[in-house]
């Protein structure tokens, strides 16, 4: 007499599927946690150290110290306006800008990132100083992150886990912008 199975292949796929997926961390599922965390999310954290969940799985994937971070977050680079605005419009400042659009840009497909971005700094270097927090206070239309995020500073010796890190990107972009302020 042939055996008599219980459970369809595809059935039993996705019961095995089901049970994978239940013992999976809710990140996996929850997407982009960068995409939930306002810049009100950040500013609170650098002023005060407390984060939400989305944040918090941000910082924990840093690989950086909430310390560092807060430093870094607030760090503020004295600038040129002009200069920034020269090096900005540039060939060198636009590739840059392309550069580090790649990975992070606005959310709408009907804003140009590169543009985006550079009036976020120009508006952020009118006091002529510029900051990570300073930037994404600055931004015209939420920004998010994709896949090929790269930070400005290629040649910084950091961990992989710093140099694929969102925050990591907003480290870095002030000081790239300072140091490059007198290129064209």
């Amino acid at each position: 007499m042939p055996r008599r199975r219980f459970w369809s292949r595809p059935v039993a796929c996705l019961f095995l599927l089901g049970l994978t997926a239940w013992g999976l961390p809710a990140e996996v599922w929850a997407g982009d946690p960068f995409e939930k965390v306002s810049v009100e999310d950040i500013s609170r954290f650098v002023k005060t150290d407390q984060a939400d969940r989305n944040l918090e799985l941000l910082i924990d994937n840093s690989g950086w110290t909430r310390a560092e971070l807060r430093a870094g977050l607030q760090k503020s680079y004295r600038v040129s306006l002009v200069s920034i605005d020269r090096f900005l419009r540039s060939s060198t400042g636009e590739r840059f800008l392309d550069f580090v659009t790649r990975g992070y840009g606005p959310r709408s497909a009907n804003v140009d990132p590169s543009q985006a971005l550079r009036s976020a700094i120009i508006q952020d270097a009118s006091d002529r100083s510029i900051s990570a927090l300073g930037i994404m206070e600055a931004l015209p239309v939420d920004f998010s992150v994709s896949s090929g995020l790269s930070i400005c500073a290629q040649q910084v010796d950091i961990s992989s886990r710093q140099r694929t890190s969102a925050l990591s990107y907003y480290l870095f972009l002030p000081a790239c912008l300072r140091a490059s302020q007198h290129v064209r």
